[in-house]
């Protein structure tokens, strides 16, 4: 199994004044204080961030980009943030709040988001893959972290 793996989903949002808002929110307020403790606890990723995807022309936000590499496979990565990191599950909910393509069946209220749902929406939006991920060193989080 290879050790480090990536996330790059992109999340198309709503081009209203609310949802370019809240994304500028989320990525201003991305790299707290808040965030590092989330994702320090669950000790499996190497590196998150979020990016703004500007419309073509110019003007306010097409989507909102989010890419990590982490330890282990996809599903156990989404499950520490779906049941130990309500954090980081809060933010996710907050992108499938803003995602402009929804099913019209979808799910609005986040109580309603089962782990399903809620992985589903990140593995359908991950235009990343295994193979896709150079990456320079072997260990994982926790044994560099251990090292340091």
């Amino acid at each position: 199994m290879q050790p480090v793996n990536p996330l790059t989903m992109y999340v198309p949002i709503y081009q209203t004044s609310q949802a370019q808002e809240a994304a500028k929110f989320a990525y201003e307020n991305f790299n707290s204080p808040i965030t590092k403790a989330s994702l320090d606890k669950m000790a499996i990723v190497h590196y998150a961030r979020i990016a703004l995807v500007p419309n073509s022309n110019g003007e306010g936000i097409a989507g909102v980009l989010v890419i990590t590499e982490f330890d282990g496979n996809m599903n156990s990565y989404l499950e520490a943030f779906y049941k130990n990191s309500d954090t980081i599950k809060t933010a996710f909910l907050v992108l499938i709040s803003l995602w402009a393509n929804k099913p019209a069946n979808f799910p609005t209220k986040p109580e309603d988001i089962t782990f399903t749902i809620f992985s589903n929406f990140i593995n359908d939006r991950n235009v990343s893959k295994v193979a896709d991920l150079y990456y320079a060193y072997p260990q994982s989080v926790k044994q560099i972290v251990a090292k340091f």
